[in-house]
């Protein structure tokens, strides 16, 4: 059902994540009317609609939506991780475990980002199913991993808050992506969701 928002009996309030951003708000309707015309489906089926929009959703944050980067993460690790820990004679990064990590990081990536193109191009309908908890599952992780990587390669300067002086912007930034891109792994369903849907509607395991 949709109604106008605009009205009295409608009231938001936004809610501060610890990362400083608003981007969700609580809603309460209290009287609030919503005229038959503006239902969607049939009536008391909210819920059918309600799971083919959180598949979108889930194949948005599992990188299923076709857009490309502004940055590439691998490039910015690698960057990060020489400026902050240093780079040896023949411009590697420096620590051995490290530039492992990173690569490993980055081939994973590079791997999902590949496979993700090929389900685009193997489902042309556009309409995502339950393999996209797939892919909304280990991009989440992705992404809340890379944000915690590039946090501990800064060290203490990784750390910093908005209203702290000293820090350089991508220091900041990498303290506001460690703490945002926690949600990746709750909204849209969480991955204990996630790997619910995966159990049984993609891989059929009993209940």
């Amino acid at each position: 059902m949709m109604l106008p928002m605009d009205q009295s009996g409608v009231t938001t309030r936004p809610i501060r994540l610890i990362s400083g951003s608003s981007p969700f708000c609580e809603t309460f309707f209290d009287d609030a009317i919503a005229q038959k015309i503006d239902l969607l489906g049939d009536l008391n089926k909210g819920w059918t609609i309600g799971k083919r929009l959180l598949q979108f959703e889930r194949s948005g944050i599992g990188g299923l939506s076709g857009g490309a980067s502004a940055s590439d993460p691998s490039k910015t690790l690698v960057r990060i991780a020489k400026s902050y820990i240093g780079a040896d004679g023949s411009g590697r990064i420096s620590d051995d475990a490290l530039r492992s990590t990173i690569l490993d990081m980055n081939m994973k990536r590079r791997a999902f980002q590949l496979t993700a193109q090929r389900t685009n191009e193997e489902n042309k309908s556009g309409i995502p199913g339950a393999a996209t908890s797939i892919f909304k599952l280990v991009g989440a992780g992705m992404q809340r991993d890379t944000a915690d990587l590039k946090r501990d390669l800064m060290g203490f300067r990784g750390l910093g808050a908005q209203e702290e002086v000293g820090f350089t912007t991508e220091e900041l930034k990498a303290t506001e992506e460690f703490l945002h891109l926690r949600t990746t792994t709750i909204y849209g369903g969480s991955n204990e969701i996630q790997a619910n849907i995966i159990a049984k509607r993609v891989l059929g395991l009993p209940e």
